[in-house]
């Protein structure tokens, strides 16, 4: 299967906030319903409506699908560690991420325990955080996290009492960042789509903007192919997922985590208003068959009427085998 590769290479710190109303740490990667809310907000601003975008992604044919934005360091794309991995090594337990060669192995139906001694000898097979011996001098990860001292000052005295916290960021290094791949459906949104992600790197993504956070140098656009797997019976998810109520059957032999996803809406009519509360499920997930697709969630806040607020869990999928329990 062709897509379309997206790399965005950070300019500087950005925050993605790990749960509401705690501002330490930040994921590393960013989901795709992030990407999409900021797309639709990219496609106000370019073509001074977004109802026609939304729309076209509640028919039954959406224009493309997204998978989230996870690091590349190099030459290589790094994916989640697919939830039907059970390891039992305590070392291999910290393994969170894998690269594509790797990752279609795993989809094969192998075991990273395993493949071990193969991945120690074949430097094509890789991981994060690689867990090279302390004396080695090579990085374990492509980004570092920071957790900085800020105030907030009382808006009434100027005064800054107790109102003292961390604020977590991450920084790619210099030959990494995060890549995004689409799954373009109608040839013809090719051009609205690098328009798209054009302007997003320059609104920029996550939390603290307003600071210069958040910000990426002009996307780089590639094509790449991913070859489909003997056999494939399973779906992995590159993206979050909410299914439809016709997609809720053979959860029982899914393997996956779910997540809380909440906030504030984000629109020049309002931005005080807290949407509705859903639970996804998360990258690295495993579904059985491969006809799921998802939906776009509305989310909107009874007492916001302006307009419709939508979360996106279309899935981004990758044929995978998985055996039958």
């Amino acid at each position: 299967m062709e897509y379309l590769l997206v790399k965005l290479k950070p300019r500087s710190f950005f925050h993605i906030g790990e749960r509401e109303g705690w501002f330490e740490g930040s994921k590393i990667y960013i989901s795709s319903d992030t990407i999409f809310s900021a797309l639709c907000h990219c496609h106000l601003l370019l073509y001074n409506e977004v109802d026609s975008f939304i729309e076209s992604f509640c028919s039954s044919e959406p224009p493309f699908l997204i998978s989230s934005a996870f690091p590349y360091w190099d030459s290589n794309l790094y994916f989640p560690l697919p939830k039907n991995q059970f390891i039992r090594d305590d070392k291999l337990k910290k393994i969170a991420f894998v690269n594509l060669k790797l990752l279609l192995r795993l989809l094969e139906g192998e075991a990273i325990e395993d493949l071990q001694e193969e991945i120690s000898l074949d430097p094509e097979l890789d991981y994060l955080p690689r867990l090279y011996l302390q004396e080695n001098p090579k990085p374990h990860l492509p980004w570092i996290v920071e957790n900085i001292p800020r105030v907030a000052l009382n808006r009434f005295t100027n005064h800054p009492g107790e109102n003292f916290f961390f604020f977590g960021q991450v920084k790619y290094l210099e030959n990494a960042g995060l890549f995004i791949l689409v799954h373009i459906k109608k040839k013809e949104w090719a051009k609205k789509i690098k328009a798209l992600f054009r302007l997003l790197s320059e609104e920029g993504l996550g939390g603290d903007r307003s600071s210069g956070k958040g910000l990426f140098y002009p996307p780089e656009f590639h094509t790449i192919e991913i070859k489909k797997i003997p056999g494939a019976n399973s779906s992995y998810a590159a993206s979050v997922y909410f299914p439809t109520s016709s997609e809720l059957g053979n959860l029982a032999k899914s393997f996956y985590q779910l997540e809380l996803r909440r906030g504030y809406i984000y629109s020049p009519a309002n931005k005080s208003y807290r949407r509705r509360s859903i639970r996804v499920f998360t990258e690295g997930s495993i579904f059985p068959g491969l006809n799921r697709v998802g939906t776009l969630v509305d989310i909107t806040p009874e007492i916001f009427k302006v307009h419709r607020i939508y979360r996106y869990g279309l899935l981004f999928s990758i044929p995978c085998k998985m055996e039958e329990r």
